[in-house]
């Protein structure tokens, strides 16, 4: 008998995001590779609907109406409810929620406690904001989080890092599945001989742990030397902000905001640079970093988080301090001038890529945790 899995995320597509990205592929991977019946819960963003819709291979999306939102956090008390009636509805046998934005997969848990309940978490510790925030974060995850993981049969971590992050959570409980990648899309091109560099990511003030700003200053240093191009794929509202950095640098004709970017564009905007650099001071998995390997690019990032897992330190890319612009800039510039070394680490990157992160893989490794949470 076909199974009906509902996955709960907060946001979703045209909402993109490192979350939003994985729960797409796999809905997809899912449907079309183990014959599940998958429907998606999320939320309305801004301007649009609640209600049902399609998305990707025609899964329904249920969007639900949200009362008021707290930075990015979504909220509404009809969650609860809403979720027990799709659940009843369209007789779900398995609710796969993803956090760790609060309140919705928290929802979804409560929903019904005759289903399977598996929850997806993408990071470790949620301290980024000031000293309040950081109280009500922690609030949150010993009683409301400590509840929701202890009515999951089953938890899945993006990275060992998260899952080693927060052990009073996830203890030897919680099965590593990082995010895939979609190879049919991201696949590899030749090395360019163009000194242009490449950044992926979100232009939120709220990011800027990525590290955009020191990238742009160590653009300014090679700059005299080489005539080094960066482009930068993403979107939001501290875009004014870095586009005034590269004038105060000086190389606002270096520079390309390009917004952002999907699929086959952001596969090319991968295939057209000769690096990526994700410079960042946080970073669960490294999405953007597996992507670009996948097109054969070599990487400099920094050895945070669950970044280790995946880049290793001239095996297939170059990993530098977080927040050192100088050490940046010159894994930068050896990249840009060293075809041997460049070419070496974009091709073990690609090999690695290939062998363990396809969403085939990812999805069969998702599909025997389902499975196993089914059976108990």
């Amino acid at each position: 008998m076909r199974r009906t899995v509902l996955l709960a995320c907060p946001y979703f597509p045209p909402h993109i995001g490192g979350v939003e990205s994985y729960v797409w592929n796999l809905a997809r991977q899912l449907q079309r590779r183990h014959g599940y019946r998958v429907l998606i819960a999320t939320t309305a963003d801004p301007g649009t609907a609640p209600g049902r819709c399609t998305g990707p291979d025609d899964i329904p999306v249920y969007r639900l109406r949200v009362l008021a939102r707290f930075s990015n956090t979504p909220f509404s008390p009809t969650w609860q409810q809403a979720l027990r009636t799709l659940i009843a509805a369209h007789r779900v046998d398995l609710v796969n929620a993803h956090a760790p934005v609060p309140l919705f997969a928290d929802a979804a848990a409560r929903a019904n406690s005759h289903v399977p309940f598996v929850l997806t978490y993408h990071t470790g510790r949620m301290r980024h904001g000031n000293r309040l925030t950081n109280a009500l974060l922690a609030a949150y995850e010993r009683t409301v989080l400590t509840g929701t993981v202890r009515r999951a049969q089953e938890l899945i971590c993006c990275s060992d890092y998260v899952a080693a992050d927060q052990p009073r959570l996830f203890a030897s409980r919680a099965t590593t599945i990082s995010p895939g990648v979609d190879l049919t899309c991201f696949t590899p091109a030749p090395l360019v001989r163009e000194p242009r560099l490449l950044f992926v990511g979100s232009l939120e003030p709220a990011t800027a742990y990525k590290g955009l700003d020191q990238l742009l200053r160590a653009v300014a240093q090679l700059a005299p030397d080489c005539p080094v191009g960066l482009t930068v794929v993403g979107a939001g509202s501290a875009l004014n902000h870095y586009a005034d950095l590269a004038v105060t640098l000086g190389i606002s004709d270096r520079v390309e905001f390009a917004g952002r970017l999907e699929g086959a564009e952001l596969a090319q905007a991968y295939q057209r640079a000769r690096v990526l650099a994700l410079p960042t001071a946080f970073e669960s998995f490294g999405s953007v970093l597996a992507e670009a390997m996948a097109c054969g690019r070599p990487v400099v990032t920094t050895p945070v988080g669950g970044i280790p897992s995946l880049v290793t330190h001239r095996g297939n890319g170059l990993l530098v301090p977080p927040g050192d612009v100088d050490a940046l800039a010159s894994a930068l510039g050896e990249l840009l001038r060293d075809d041997v070394l460049a070419r070496r680490l974009g091709q073990v990157g690609h090999a690695r890529v290939t062998a363990d992160l396809s969403w085939d893989r990812q999805a069969d490794r998702t599909a025997f945790v389902f499975e196993r949470a089914l059976a108990q």
